[in-house]
This record gives structure tokens, sequence and C-alpha cells, in this order.
């Protein structure tokens, strides 16, 4: 039955090219063909996007494999430029000398009996030697520096010994000096040898000759201490004197009451 139908339809081709579809079926046949058209190119389209990034990734990937490769190796011509070149030169025979024997005189010299006390003394010359202090009187005398005087006080009373020239010294910087501490230190010493009669004398001249109060009131507190006919004395005319600071006049009276003066 297909072979008379295609001969029929060969035989009569031109008449069924002239004919033409109606509007509606061309319209269905085309909306059925659209979707396989837009899937198609669609499917072409991310076939050639694919092969497009592929395509730059590779590019990307050799690009970079290129440099780094050329980085590398300049990076390695610079380290060779960089290292210092090694230069070997002929090495010179040194022919080689052999001392004589050292024997035992020469290893251990023995020094000369002239030579050895010069050595000692050359020794004894490179020892620093310590300033020799100034003597007490020239200390106590410093008026340019308190601190000197009173490392002067401080030595005479830890050597613990006292004989005339150093009361007279210590007398003097008790009513002399221009420091009060100086004066008080002095005093403190004078009062540790109060048995003496030399230093009863001293205080009973300190007591009218003082001017600083403090002072003049220490002196009469350390005067209680001594039964003495001249501070008993001087103890009246400080007591009388109406140039007496208050304090030390009540002072003296309260001794002359306590010994029984009065």
């Amino acid at each position: 039955m297909n072979d008379p139908l295609k001969k029929f339809v060969k035989q009569h081709r031109e008449a069924f090219d002239q004919l033409e579809p109606p509007t509606d079926v061309l319209r269905r046949l085309q909306m059925q063909l659209k979707p396989a058209l837009i899937s198609a190119s669609t499917e072409k389209r991310s076939v050639l996007g694919r092969y497009r990034r592929t395509a730059w990734l590779v590019a990307a990937s050799l690009l970079i494999g290129l440099v780094c490769a050329y980085l590398l190796f300049d990076g390695s011509l610079a380290q060779r430029h960089n290292e210092p070149q090694i230069v070997r030169q002929p090495v010179e025979r040194v022919p080689l000398t052999v001392s004589p024997p050292v024997t035992q005189q020469e290893e251990l010299p023995v020094a000369s009996p002239v030579e050895e006390p010069a050595r000692q003394e050359i020794h004894k010359a490179e020892v620093p030697r310590k300033p020799t202090p100034a003597p007490l009187a020239v200390r106590l005398a410093d008026s340019t520096s308190a601190s000197t005087r009173l490392a002067a006080i401080l030595e005479i009373e830890q050597s613990e010994r006292m004989d005339g020239q150093l009361l007279a010294m210590l007398s003097e910087t008790m009513n002399r000096d221009g420091n009060t501490n100086v004066r008080l230190a002095a005093l403190d010493v004078l009062s540790h040898h109060v048995d003496d009669p030399q230093v009863a004398d001293l205080l009973a001249s300190a007591l009218t000759s003082q001017d600083d109060p403090l002072v003049q009131l220490g002196v009469v507190r350390i005067a209680a201490q001594i039964d003495h006919v001249g501070i008993e004395e001087a103890l009246f005319a400080v007591a009388r004197n109406p140039y007496t600071f208050e304090a030390v006049k009540d002072e003296a009276y309260a001794v002359l009451l306590y010994q029984e003066k009065l």
C-alpha cells in the first residue's frame, strides 16, 4: 500500500507544493516547535559558555604558571649573582723551621737580688694610699661644713678618751659654734664626764657666757647633777638676769630649789 502512495506523491509533487496548510495547523506546529528550538539554542549557548570558561581557566593557569616560573628563575639568578665568589689561590709552601729546645734556665728566669727590692718598691707605689684625715682641731674649726664638725665630735665620743686639750676644744665648740646642733652635740659629749672637776668649771662658765637658749637650758639641766660652788653661783646669776630666757630662768630656779639653795 505504501508504494502506490509514494508514486502518487512523486507524480503530483508540484500540485502538493502549491497547496498551503491552514493557518491554525501552521500555528500549532510553530507552538510545538518553539520549546524544542528554545531548548536547543539554550543548550548550545550553555555548551559554548562551558567551553569558553574552560578555555579562560586554562589560559589563566598557564599565565600564572609562566609568571611563577619566571619569578623563581629570576630569584635563583639574583641569588647566584649575590653569592661571594670563592677564588682559589695557590697555596704557598712554607718551609718548616725547627726551633732549638728551650732549656730550663730560659723557662724560669731568676730575678737578681738587686731587682727584687726594686719590684717591691714599685708595687708599693702603685697601691693607692688613703688620705690622712685632718686633725680634730682643724675639723672642729671648719666653718664651711657643719657635718664635718659633727663627725669630729662623734669621733671624740667614740674614742672614749678625754684630756685637757679635747675638753677645751669641746667647750669652745659648745659656746662659739654657729650651729645649734653642733653645740648640743659638744654638750652631750661633755655630759658624759661630769665627774671631772674641769668639766664642772667649763659648764659653770658656759651658763653665764652662753647666748643660745636651747644650749643654755641643756647646761642647766646637766648642772642639776653636779654639786659645785661655781655652778651654784652661775645658776643664781642666770635666774636673776632680766635678759635670760623665761624657760631657762624657770629651769634654774627649779634646780636651786631641788638642791635646797633657796
